[in-house]
């Protein structure tokens, strides 16, 4: 079967597995997102003109730098730093330059999701074999979205939604997911409910995660150094209120466990739980 791009007509290889591309490029993604930004407010996209095929870079610039630009931003400061004066800025160009390639700052964050959620998938490889069962599927994928939130906090608020972006490629990270579940049960409607589940779980955690490096970012003080300057202040106030078990667990004085235990703690014994209401039949 032959694809064409949905941009500028071109041939795009079919892989043997996952999701087939729309695009061939990223400019091409890129001049997509204007056609269609053009319609809400100009004309209809059947009197749109197809654009000719932009170089790779021009005036110095080019979707990818403008994209990588943006990831180094929001990974270092967050969502809200990024703008596109700022990454016109960053790049030593005008801010309207930037326009040429990306529609504007909605454009560029899914861009970016999308850069990082394929280069997640890319170094993921092949997927555990089906023979290897749905739970194997299930923690691959976890781990892959556990790592990929503490490389790039602000992937949480992009994905963790009702209302998902309605971008090219949004759907295949969950598809992704569906892939994992698949077969876990006869019932359509519960296979979704634990794909929900395990997303919510390791959006969850994520939270907890994102939110203190956040905190590390604005303080310049890690959650260990945090830890040892007000130990003895906590152990003091659950000492004195009506708090039992937190006395107990703080006179224990054991060593803290890290996010990563919890984590995999967590997701264990939720995959325990999904196999235990599913009668254990595809566990694999």
């Amino acid at each position: 079967m032959k694809l064409t791009c949905a941009s500028c007509g071109g041939p795009l290889d079919v892989p043997a597995r996952g999701r087939r591309p729309t695009y061939c490029s990223r400019a091409c993604q890129a001049r997509a997102y204007r056609a269609r930004a053009a319609a809400r407010t100009g004309p209809r996209p059947e009197e749109i003109q197809p654009a000719a095929p932009e170089p790779a870079v021009k005036d110095g610039l080019s979707v990818e730098r403008i994209v990588r630009t943006g990831i180094a931003i929001a990974d270092a400061e967050g969502l809200a730093a990024l703008s596109m004066r700022r990454v016109a800025g960053e790049l030593g160009a005008g801010t309207m330059s930037l326009y040429r390639h990306v529609p504007g700052k909605d454009e560029l964050v899914d861009l970016m999701a999308g850069a990082v959620l394929d280069e997640a998938e890319a170094a993921a490889g092949a997927p555990p074999a089906e023979r290897d069962g749905w739970r194997a599927r299930v923690e691959a994928y976890a781990r892959i979205m556990w790592a990929l939130y503490r490389r790039h906090p602000w992937l949480l608020q992009v994905l963790a939604v009702t209302r998902p972006r309605l971008a090219p490629g949004g759907p295949a990270r969950t598809e992704w997911l569906l892939r994992g579940v698949e077969g876990l049960s006869r019932d359509l409607p519960t296979m979704v409910r634990a794909a929900v589940t395990i997303s919510g779980y390791v959006q969850g955690m994520a939270m907890f995660l994102v939110n203190d490096l956040q905190a590390e970012r604005l303080t310049g003080v890690g959650k260990e150094q945090w830890w040892e300057s007000n130990r003895d202040r906590f152990n003091e106030l659950v000492a004195r209120g009506p708090y039992p078990i937190l006395a107990m667990i703080a006179s224990a004085d054991q060593d803290d466990v890290s996010l990563e235990e919890e984590f995999e703690f967590g997701l264990q014994r939720m995959l325990d739980g999904l196999a235990a209401h599913l009668g254990d039949r595809r566990a694999g």
